[in-house]
């Protein structure tokens, strides 16, 4: 059983090998504007991509906030090419798989960052989708071992810096977030300066994957972002009216289902304590618009420190902007706060970009932008407008637990326990063995017992086994798309379990994303630069579309290397059956 409340359109591709790289002759001719192939000679040549994500930003806030962007954001919406139909073709709607999807041009069952965690049959325990237990921190005072375990070794596909480095090892690479698994994810294996924000103060971090030091620079700025945001406060960007926010689209600062800001509310202002700690203020800029304004200085500094597109080898420059999402879970994408953080993001992306024309040289970069997920508004918000929307309460959530325990109990005739892991459950392999219950008729005897539970708890769809979606393959239709294209066969619960739409599972206030709904699918995608047309597109695409499309804007031979998407330049493409 599918679910009956999606789309059937959904991308999808075969299943692809997973070797990172095969051979491949890299040649980088020169591209004209608005050309929409590459052409020999008749511009200079591309130096510079610079691949742009918006955590959580949804499409209609580029359509709301129209009228109000004047800065980085709207150059892109009236330079570059909008594909208004992009959506993500798989189930699981999360950061971890986002980002790697766009920065390698595969689908999570091929690059096996299926969500920000999943449970790994190998090494049978949960596992952070950045986690790499030999890893530790890169900070200011140097190596920190025993602490932020992180790096790429999770992906089991290359990315574009990782293309690129494998034929140049000259181009240069630098990815910065306020999230580990945004800046990693959108770097890989690949080279170069990978930072991400401390929340315990210390300003921007790396591992020792991609190094043993900071450079000075990073050090410098390190030393005194602290000093100088003591006591900052947090007003909207630029006065307005209310007639002038509700022509934007803004809802009301206070309404229901907003989840405060530490202990400073649900309204503008938020002033941070003139006397916080070090760990208290990284916390507060890491949920505030600061996440996304230090991203932009670090990335000004990088620009001119590591030299970007000043020579004759293609550099990548990687910026994930967190802030919508840090501050869009508590306050939901039409809030004031979520508002003020897309202006200020138009203005500081306004900046960067000026400055990219002025030491790059107009012509000699180009940029994708797009978002790792969407959201659900909260459902309050969605209530208020006649939309079914629900928030599922601890007793609920309780009793369906306590029905699922005594449903399993009764198939297998003793108790076989359960546990709550992303994405649904897996079942107590101990319990299993003491029983003699063979796996594959536990896991189809526990998603016949959700399902039949779906009947009286509505807040649940559907539930299917790891063997149903093992199962899957290139005839899979319509909903079964999005399913396929989400599992991998060592990193899927026992049990997948569905919410229905517009349901809220465990927040009694806020908002979150993760299901294979649209308001989660939906994404804002668009391509600026040599190669691209200003203009929209409503051709179907993905943001598993974007690696290839740019390597042929580069003129790179692809060689051997698989993806799930398609070179949007190579016009009509001919997708498999249940692609979009």
């Amino acid at each position: 059983m599918f679910l009956r409340a999606l789309s059937p359109e959904a991308p999808g591709a075969s299943v692809l090998p997973l070797a990172l790289l095969g051979a491949l002759g890299v040649s980088v001719l020169s591209v004209s504007a608005g050309a929409g192939e590459p052409t020999e000679d008749l511009a200079p040549p591309v130096r510079l991509v610079v691949m742009v994500s918006v955590d959580q930003m949804i499409p209609d806030q580029l359509d709301r906030l129209a009228p109000a962007l004047k800065g980085g954001l709207g150059r892109i919406v009236r330079e570059g090419m909008h594909y208004r139909d992009a959506r993500l073709p798989y189930a699981r709607t999360e950061t971890g798989p986002g980002h790697v999807t766009f920065s390698t041009g595969c689908l999570p069952r091929s690059h096996g960052v299926v969500g920000n965690s999943f449970y790994d049959r190998q090494l049978a325990r949960d596992v952070y989708c950045v986690e790499d237990v030999d890893a530790h921190a890169v900070r200011t005072i140097g190596e920190v071992n025993g602490t932020g375990r992180r790096s790429p070794l999770n992906l089991q596909r290359p990315t574009l810096a990782e293309i690129l480095q494998s034929t140049n090892p000259l181009t240069r690479m630098v990815s910065i977030s306020v999230k580990d698994r945004a800046a990693i994810g959108l770097a890989g294996r690949g080279k170069g300066l990978v930072l991400w924000w401390d929340k315990g103060g210390s300003g921007f971090q790396s591992c020792n994957f991609y190094g043993n030091a900071l450079p000075s620079y990073v050090r410098d700025w390190n030393s005194g972002w602290q000093a100088s945001y003591q006591g900052w406060v947090w007003n909207p960007i630029e006065e307005r009216s209310e007639a002038e926010y509700e022509a934007l689209g803004a809802a009301p600062d206070d309404r229901p289902g907003e989840r405060p800001f530490g202990g400073l509310g649900v309204t503008f202002p938020y002033a941070f304590p003139a006397e916080a700690s070090a760990k208290s203020m990284g916390g507060m800029a890491y949920q505030s618009p600061l996440g996304d304004q230090f991203v932009v200085e670090m990335a000004r500094a990088a620009l001119v420190e590591e030299e970007l597109g000043l020579d004759d080898d293609v550099d990548v420059l990687c910026l994930s902007f967190s802030s919508c999402d840090t501050v869009g879970h508590a306050n939901g994408p039409y809030s004031r706060e979520v508002t003020d953080i897309l202006l200020r993001l138009d203005r500081q992306l306004g900046v960067l970009l000026a400055e990219l024309d002025e030491r790059v040289g107009e012509g000699r970069w180009m940029l994708a932008l797009t978002a790792d997920h969407g959201v659900l508004p909260l459902p309050e918000y969605l209530e208020s407008r006649g939309v079914a929307a629900k928030r599922v309460s601890s007793e609920e959530r309780s009793a369906f637990g306590r029905a699922l325990l005594a449903g399993l109990a009764e198939r297998a005739g003793a108790r076989v326990r359960f546990r709550d892991v992303a994405g649904g459950f897996r079942l107590d392999a101990k319990d299993m063995e003491a029983l003699d219950l063979d796996p594959k008729a536990a896991r189809a005897a526990a998603a016949e017992v959700v399902n039949e539970l779906a009947l009286t708890h509505s807040w649940i769809e559907a539930a299917y086994t790891r063997e149903e979606l093992l199962a899957l393959d290139e005839t899979a239709v319509g909903t079964q798309v999005l399913f396929r294209n989400a599992f991998h066969p060592d990193r899927t619960p026992d049990v997948t379990v569905v919410l229905g739409s517009h349901v809220l599972k465990g927040l009694q206030r806020g908002t979150s994303h993760g299901s294979p709904y649209d308001y989660d699918r939906h994404v804002p995608m668009l391509l600026m630069g040599p190669g691209f047309s200003a203009g929209v597109s409503s051709r179907p695409v993905g943001s598993q579309d974007i690696v290839p499309t740019l390597l042929g804007a580069l003129g790179v031979d692809k060689g051997d290397l698989e993806f799930d998407g398609v070179d949007l330049l190579m016009g009509s493409q001919t997708r498999t059956q249940g692609d979009r």
